[in-house]
């Protein structure tokens, strides 16, 4: 299989499990455009990874980054929250698969998430895809995570 074939399989998956979704409309107002590529890892549990850039702006616009609210920066608390770990004899933590993608983002903002990707059968066509959850990639995505613990 070629890396094409590759990062097609990726998109597959997430359309069948509904962290995208098709669009099929041409609004032109008040969306934006994801530009993306993929990280190919040989080594690695995850071979291929699609990578969003919300920092790309087209010169004299802001990026879809500038735009969003970052949120308060928690770093900050981490060294209280690992002090937690000594005041008891047992301490617990766990790791949410795929974290970002469990967090929805409401219907009204999905056009801001949009991605361009070829038509499988015929690759002159492109087929526009919106996410349906948060993209890893944008500046509020760690904070957006935070919250939702």
């Amino acid at each position: 299989m070629g890396k094409f074939e590759e990062y097609q399989v990726v998109l597959d998956l997430w359309l069948s499990k509904k962290i995208i979704e098709e669009i099929n409309d041409d609004k032109e107002n008040f969306v934006h455009y994801l530009s993306h590529r993929p990280v190919f890892k040989e080594n690695s549990t995850s071979k291929i990874r699609y990578v969003f850039d919300a920092s790309a702006r087209m010169k004299g616009s802001p990026s879809l980054n500038d735009c969003l609210e970052k949120g308060p920066n928690f770093i900050e608390v981490i060294p209280t929250i690992l002090n937690r770990f000594r005041k008891y004899k047992i301490g617990v933590i766990s790791d949410i698969e795929k974290a970002f993608l469990q967090i929805a983002v409401r219907k009204q903002d999905r056009d801001f998430l949009r991605f361009m990707w070829y038509d499988r059968e015929n690759k002159d066509h492109i087929k526009i895809y919106r996410h349906r959850r948060v993209v890893f990639e944008m500046t509020s995505s760690p904070f957006l995570l935070w919250v939702r613990h």
